[in-house]
C-alpha cells in the first residue's frame, strides 16, 4: 500500500510566505486564491485557470510549489480552512486598521491579527528543522543573533534569554559588529539572520560572513524565498503580513518572538538541570536588587 504524507496545512499562509518567490503567472493564481478563498473551493482547474488568466498546468505546479500533490489536495485544504475561519469569525471585528476607527476597534483589529500571524505561523514552522537548530544550538561555542529595527529588539530578546540559561549568547544590532564578530565564527558555531522581508542588507552581509567562517547559519523569517531565506542553511518560516499602519513591523515581531521563545524552551528542557539553576541563579540577583532602597 502506497504510503502518503499528510497534505501540509495552512494552505493561505504558505501562499503568503512563498509570494515573493512566485513567477508573475503563478501570483495571479496566487492572487485570486488570496481574494476568493471561499470561491476557489468550488472551482475546477480549468475554472482557475480562466479565472487567473493562466494554464491550467501553471495552477498545478503552484500548488505543488506549495508543497500539495495537486490543486484538489489545496482545494480539501483550502475548504477546511475557510470552514474554520467562517466557523469562528461570527461576531468578531478583523481587517485593517482606519484613520477614523475607535480605540477598542483597533484593541480588537491588533489582537486578532496577532492570533492570525502566530496561527498562520503554527503550520508553518517544520518541527524537524527546529529540532535540527536546537541540537545545533546545544552544540555550538557562539551563538549569535543579527537583527535591524524591530528584528534587532527580536535578536536582543533572543540573546537575554540563551544566556540567563547559561548559553554564550550574543545580539548584533550595529552591522558592523555583525559582520566583524560573524567573521570570528568557526563550525559548529550558530548565526541566526532575523529579517521579516528576508531583503535586510545588513542581515544578509552577517549570514554571508557566518557561512564564509563555516558557522550553521539560521532563517527568521516570512518569505520563503526571500534571500535570506537562499542563504541560510536551515530557514524557520513564520507567519504575518503587515499593513500600512504596521509598519513597525508588530504582528511579524510577535512571530518571530514566538520561534525564539519555541527554541528556547526545546534548548532549556534539553539541559534541564543547568537551565534551571542558572535561572534561578539570575533570578535570585534581581530579586535581590529589587530588595534594595535606591
Amino acid at each position: 500500500m502506497e504510503h502518503r504524507s499528510p497534505a501540509p496545512p495552512g494552505c493561505l499562509a504558505r501562499i503568503r510566505a512563498s509570494y515573493g518567490s512566485l513567477r508573475p503567472s503563478e501570483r495571479r493564481v496566487a492572487d485570486f486564491i488570496l481574494k476568493h478563498p471561499e470561491e476557489v473551493t468550488a472551482l475546477s482547474v480549468t475554472e482557475m485557470a480562466a479565472r487567473a488568466q493562466t494554464s491550467e498546468s501553471t495552477v498545478v505546479k503552484l500548488a505543488q510549489r506549495l508543497g500539495y500533490r495537486g490543486y484538489q489536495q489545496l482545494k480539501m485544504v483550502l475548504a477546511g480552512e475557510v470552514g474554520s475561519a467562517r466557523a469562528t469569525a461570527e461576531g468578531r471585528i478583523y481587517g485593517e486598521i482606519r484613520v477614523d476607527d475607535s480605540l477598542a476597534v483597533i484593541k480588537e483589529k491588533l489582537i486578532r491579527s496577532e492570533i492570525q500571524g502566530l496561527q498562520e505561523t503554527l503550520p508553518l514552522l517544520d518541527v524537524e528543522r527546529l529540532d535540527q537548530v536546537r541540537e545545533a544550538i546545544l552544540g555550538a561555542r557562539q551563538i549569535h543573533f543579527y537583527g535591524v529595527g524591530a528584528s534587532g529588539m527580536v535578536a536582543l530578546d533572543a540573546q537575554h534569554k540563551f544566556a540567563r540559561i547559561g548559553l554564550p549568547a550574543w545580539a548584533y544590532v550595529d552591522p558592523h559588529q555583525a559582520t566583524a564578530f560573524a567573521s570570528l565564527l568557526q563550525e559548529g558555531d550558530v548565526a541566526f539572520g532575523i529579517s521579516y522581508s528576508g531583503n535586510t542588507l545588513d542581515v544578509l552581509e552577517a549570514i554571508d560572513t557566518a557561512n564564509q567562517a563555516g558557522a550553521t547559519t539560521v532563517a527568521i523569517t516570512s518569505q520563503m524565498g526571500s534571500p535570506l531565506a537562499r542563504k541560510a542553511k536551515i530557514t524557520l518560516v513564520t507567519g504575518a503580513v503587515e499593513s500600512p499602519f504596521r509598519s513597525g513591523a508588530i504582528v511579524s515581531r510577535i512571530c518571530q518572538l514566538a520561534v525564539i521563545d519555541i527554541l528556547f524552551i526545546g534548548v532549556a528542557v534539553k539541559r534541564p538541570d543547568e537551565s534551571f539553576a542558572n535561572l534561578n541563579r539570575s533570578r535570585q540577583a534581581v530579586q535581590a536588587r529589587h530588595g534594595k532602597n535606591l
